[in-house]
């Protein structure tokens, strides 16, 4: 149902798409793995895309294809900038995205004011 909070399933598959991309742009700005900065590459270009796409578009490319995307809890609408910054950086610690409350929302979620939904 659009406008419902996106459920744990395309949570991941948004995580895993994004993940593939960001492994792509390290193998190309690095080579492929073992490279010593490969690691970081992968962990930066992922919160990049994050930021910048969930800043711009209100989702990644994971998100848009799995049709979910990131609005204010309060009234549905496109986050500012600052809390997709906040919502990025707790995102970073990892643990605040597996940590849900009863409405669905994860912790950084939470933080930032915002909450995964489903579009049309």
């Amino acid at each position: 149902m659009t406008g419902a909070v996106a459920g744990i399933g395309a949570r991941l598959g948004a995580f895993v798409i994004d993940s593939l991309i960001a492994v792509g742009i390290a193998i190309v700005s690095t080579g492929p793995p073992p490279s010593s900065r490969y690691n970081l590459v992968v962990y930066l270009s992922f919160l990049a895309i994050e930021f910048v796409f969930v800043s711009v578009a209100g989702q990644t490319p994971g998100m848009r294809v799995l049709r979910i995307a990131v609005v204010r809890f309060a009234d549905g609408g496109r986050p500012r900038p600052v809390w997709v910054l906040v919502r990025t950086l707790l995102l970073a610690v990892v643990l605040p995205a597996l940590v849900v409350d009863t409405t669905g929302r994860a912790m950084h979620d939470r933080a930032a004011n915002t909450m995964l939904v489903r579009t049309p």
